[in-house]
């Protein structure tokens, strides 16, 4: 075997090995995931306020000054 094979086989032993990668590969889909559950909660929030407010606002509207 010559030594360009063996650094080679060498080289894909420790690349097997090596996890540090998949670690954050890990996080970054975590991290995805909850800021796709993120904006779509906020979307939906936004549009209960919104009506939320505008309910408000014709009971306030509806009111006279004594």
């Amino acid at each position: 075997m010559t030594l360009n094979k063996l650094i080679n086989n060498q080289f894909i032993h420790n690349f097997n090995r090596d996890e540090s990668g998949q670690d954050l590969l890990e996080y970054a889909l975590v991290l995805l995931a909850v800021l796709v559950a993120v904006i779509a909660g906020s979307t939906n929030l936004s549009a209960l306020i919104t009506n939320e407010l505008s309910t408000i606002n014709a009971s306030v509207t509806g009111l006279s000054l004594p």
